[in-house]
């Protein structure tokens, strides 16, 4: 992935450690402890619209990671400034890792959802995210915070799974639509 290369040259970290997990655990707890506000917000909103780039087109694993800074883009912290770092010393051990599209076997659509209930400390909403496979390739992905506050874990599934198969549902039609040509 050569983009994912001169981004790390852009913001100077080439040479930094990699890094296996991409978020630290209890993020979200400690970025509301850390008040420290950035005084360079262009070089922070260039580094989250660029991560928000490759996790929309190359890298969906990275799609709720960059959801968390992204939405504190108007006065990014520390924080923020180090949580989209590690997310670039994740993409910098990840480098060689491609999406497989594999032209054999047998085809069918499939999908995957799951959420984290009540995961905002603030608010309550949960994020969920889900993927689309057709036979071994992945095509279809997203991620992002429900528009409600759910009540239950299985009420918070529910919304996440139906999301997901109403992207399911575009792609059979689109797959059916294809294979009627």
């Amino acid at each position: 992935m050569c983009y994912v290369l001169k981004i790390l040259s852009r913001f100077n970290m080439e040479n930094c450690k990699t890094s296996r997990v991409p978020m630290i655990t209890g993020y979200v707890q400690q970025k509301e402890e850390d008040s420290d506000s950035l005084t360079d917000r262009l070089q922070s909103q260039s580094q989250i619209g660029t991560l928000l780039y490759i996790a929309v087109n190359a890298c969906p694993d990275i799609a709720i990671l960059t959801s968390f800074p992204e939405q504190c883009a108007t006065k990014p912290t520390s924080a923020d400034w180090n949580g989209a770092k590690r997310v670039l010393r994740y993409l910098k051990d990840t480098v060689d890792h491609v999406l497989h599209l594999d032209g054999k076997g047998i085809f069918y659509l499939e999908c995957f959802a799951d959420v984290d209930w009540a995961g905002e400390a603030d608010n309550r909403k949960s994020n969920i995210g889900h993927i689309v496979k057709y036979g071994d390739g992945l095509v279809g992905w997203g991620s992002r915070k429900q528009t409600c506050v759910s009540l239950s874990s299985t009420d918070a599934e529910y919304i996440a799974l139906a999301e997901c198969l109403q992207e399911l549902q575009w792609l059979r039609r689109l797959v059916d639509a294809l294979a009627s040509i």
